[in-house]
């Protein structure tokens, strides 16, 4: 299994105050743990004032998690406006490409996937968001890209220990023995044979062994794909070389929140999975799912 190292650099040397934390140069989200009364010890960090998705996280009088999600082109001047108007919270948490290859379109679209997904985990209260703000429109392979630089804004932070994005493992348990609904993709001119589990409840993703997948990756396929691929290709114990493809040893799960996500795995092409799957009835993974 490939080794995921993160790394994490504390601005004012304690565990306590404002950090960094990134996951090495196979992936381009930073995060920024700005607690709000060291917002001077990151007033020259340059990609603070680029493009950028925040979380403002504190609490109700009661006690109760609250978080404020949005967007902004330079963050450091948008906290302004929230230092005076918002009183509840203590620490942002801001997300930002290293790469810087999230604009205006994109964040927005960031803004709306971390509203819904908030919501619908309902660990935090969202008061003050409101409601899910209308899915923007941006070309197919930048919304791919977007959902993969989303897994990995969900991943760093769980890593620092908010679970905003996703219900409490206290809570809500998702059914161990969920039956998963099993879609396939058959594309006989590119030569690509695959299956996938999909776990509604939890949003899971899942190849199954013996999927044919395509070698070759096309200039359209996200980045952040194309590096998972690269990643897993290199592990024998997983992947079989054969000819122009690569054969499933066993069930991989990846972390993606789209079936576009991982119809592009498979053919190292931008998909629309939403319809290139299609289960044993033929009816296309978005009309199962809508």
């Amino acid at each position: 299994m490939a080794i995921l190292t993160v790394y994490t650099k504390l601005l004012d040397k304690s565990l306590s105050g404002a950090r960094i934390i990134d996951m090495g140069s196979t992936r381009t989200c930073q995060l920024y743990v700005i607690p709000r009364e060291q917002l001077a010890l990151v007033s020259k960090e340059k990609l603070l004032h680029q493009y950028c998705f925040y979380v403002l996280l504190g609490q109700t009088s009661d006690g109760t998690p609250k978080a404020y999600i949005g967007q902004s082109n330079d963050f450091l001047h948008r906290v302004k406006d929230h230092q005076s108007k918002k009183d509840f919270w203590d620490t942002a948490l801001v997300f930002v490409s290293k790469a810087n290859e999230v604009y205006a379109s994109e964040v927005l679209f960031l803004e709306y996937l971390g509203i819904k997904k908030a919501m619908e985990a309902g660990t935090y209260s969202l008061d003050e968001n409101k409601q899910i703000p209308q899915k923007p429109s941006i070309a197919p392979d930048k919304e791919n890209d977007m959902e993969l630089f989303f897994d990995e804004i969900m991943f760093l932070t769980k890593f620092y220990g908010r679970d905003i994005f996703e219900p409490s493992e206290d809570s809500s348990q998702t059914e161990i023995h969920e039956q998963p609904h099993t879609f396939y993709m058959d594309a006989p001119k590119s030569g690509v044979k695959a299956a996938l589990d999909y776990y509604p409840s939890d949003k899971r993703y899942v190849i199954k062994a013996g999927s044919r997948i395509r070698a070759k990756a096309a200039k359209s396929i996200p980045a952040a794909i194309r590096k998972r691929r690269e990643e897993l290709f290199a592990i024998p114990s997983i992947m079989c070389p054969e000819g122009d493809f690569y054969v499933l040893r066993t069930d991989i799960e990846l972390l993606v929140t789209s079936p576009s996500a991982a119809a592009s795995f498979c053919t190292g092409t931008a998909m629309q999975g939403t319809t290139a799957w299609v289960d044993a009835e033929k009816k296309s993974f978005v009309s199962v799912f809508k």
